[in-house]
């Protein structure tokens, strides 16, 4: 499947850098984009780990997207196992099986588990090193500690906030010798805290692990300084948080509303409220629910990106699991066994309407609407030629092209825009009349406007539905 669907702007511009990182040979250090205009789309980004590792598959086996999916589905994989090991270990061997379900079953787990980005990644990353992190504190191994930490910092590398909703619960894990027993009081927990802050080693895990962050993200700066390109991390341009939306009750009925759907499939809302009452007592439970406030803490420091990029939730489902685990258990308990069977199968159906309503066939609907475009301009278009694709902010056409060039909003499409990124070495432009991007409709208006500016003798239609064009920007400006 071509990178297309909800959410393909940020799935794009990951396939564009493995592309980039396989057929220019460049260093893992020096990520690029398509929509760098006539530059070489050096771009400021988080640290480029996933589309590099999709990049050596490249090298074996050509630019083929379902490599990139292919190794978010084994990375996907991998996390289902180590959250069942995480429900038993927190709780019990039948939690974790539960827990491991429900990860699986959840729809966001399963888009976002097989998306050209690298979320799946970072979930196995954090997974990891709760994992590894348990196994040091019951058996003092070195090498658990140290793959603790490599897990820990590659995810903070690859997004920044897992320093906040991984580190409590990686916090808490250590304090926690005995995450089956009852939980300790906080008095107890408090004198282990200040024993902890007397081991060096506490402070060698904590200050590498920013010391590493912090050196990427000051080089990733600094490259987007150089190039002018970046993902808006710092500054004006960044649009992560947003105090209005953080205080705004709708946004957060509508962020429940999601995860409920979404991320618990409706029926796991009861169970993950019952295993929330019963975790508290244990040691594991603290710590599930140490991940779940980190969670909630990030989501208010990142409010308008988490309404805005649903993927933010995603990490959730390591918390979530092993507590909806425990209202699966506590369920089979009292219930019949039709019962539960009834529920799983109807958890299973929602689950798969959801996938097969909000996200499968979104993307079956922009596929046969760009595809076409997308392979006419690889037939007709010399690989070096740059293109302006007038999508808005959104450079999926572009990575469908396998194309550099420029991405602009239709509002700044005239004569004489076209007469600057010609001069700076734009050769064809290319947009749909119907589309303002690859997922939002162009206004009647706007799209008459263009249609005068591009209209000629030669022009023609790649798709008369769709109104898709590709046309030689010397033809509108000789």
């Amino acid at each position: 499947m071509p990178v297309v669907g909800v959410h393909s702007w940020r799935q794009a511009d990951t396939a564009a850098m493995a592309r980039h990182f396989s057929q220019a040979g460049t260093p893992i250090w020096m990520p690029q984009i398509d929509w760098g205009g006539a530059s070489a789309g050096f771009v400021e980004s988080e640290f480029p780990i996933y589309p590099f590792l999709v990049s050596r598959l490249y090298n074996l086996m050509g630019v083929q997207e379902w490599l990139g999916r292919g190794l978010s589905v084994l990375f996907s994989a991998l996390t289902i196992w180590l959250v069942m090991r995480l429900g038993r270990r927190w709780f019990t061997l039948q939690v974790g099986w539960w827990a491991g379900m429900a990860f699986a079953l959840a729809p966001l787990g399963v888009y976002y588990g097989r998306t050209f980005q690298a979320e799946a990644l970072l979930v196995l990353c954090a997974a990891g090193s709760l994992e590894a992190h348990s196994i040091f504190v019951e058996q003092r191994k070195a090498w658990a500690l140290s793959l603790s930490w490599i897990c820990f910092t590659g995810a903070a590398l690859i997004k920044v906030i897992p320093l906040l909703w991984l580190g409590l619960p990686l916090l808490l894990v250590q304090l926690t010798p005995s995450p089956r027993a009852k939980a300790e009081s906080p008095e107890q927990m408090l004198r282990r805290l200040l024993r902890l802050t007397l081991n060096p080693w506490f402070w060698v895990y904590v200050s590498t692990a920013l010391a590493v962050t912090s050196a990427w993200y000051v080089h990733a700066y600094q490259l987007g300084e150089a190039s002018g390109l970046t993902f808006g991390f710092w500054g004006e341009d960044s649009d992560r948080s947003n105090i209005g939306l953080a205080l705004n009750l709708s946004s957060w009925v509508n962020l429940a509303i999601r995860t409920g759907l979404r991320a618990l499939v409706v029926t796991g809302v009861p169970l993950l409220m019952i295993g929330t009452m019963r975790c508290w007592r244990f040691g594991g439970g603290r710590i599930a629910l140490g991940g779940a406030v980190g969670m909630l803490i990030c989501t208010v420091a990142t409010m308008r990106s988490s309404t805005v990029h649903e993927y933010y939730q995603f990490p959730f489902l390591l918390f979530s699991s092993p507590l909806v685990g425990l209202g699966w258990q506590t369920l089979q308990y009292k219930q019949r066994r039709w019962t539960i069977q009834m529920l799983l199968s109807i958890t299973l159906i929602t689950s798969l309407s959801i996938l097969s309503f909000d996200y499968w066939a979104v993307e079956t609907r922009r596929l046969s609407t760009w595809m076409p475009l997308a392979e006419s301009i690889r037939k007709e278009i010399p690989v070096n030629a740059r293109v302006v694709c007038v999508t808005d902010s959104d450079p999926t056409l572009l990575n469908l092209a396998r194309r550099q060039g420029w991405i602009i909003p239709s509002r700044e499409l005239t004569i004489d825009q076209l007469k600057k990124l010609k001069d700076d070495g734009a050769s064809y432009l290319t947009g749909s009349l119907n589309w303002r991007n690859t997922y939002t409709p162009m206004q009647e208006a706007e799209s008459n406007r263009i249609r005068k500016l591009i209209q000629t003798d030669n022009t023609s239609f790649i798709d008369n539905k769709e109104k898709t064009y590709l046309i030689p920007i010397k033809t509108l400006i000789p």
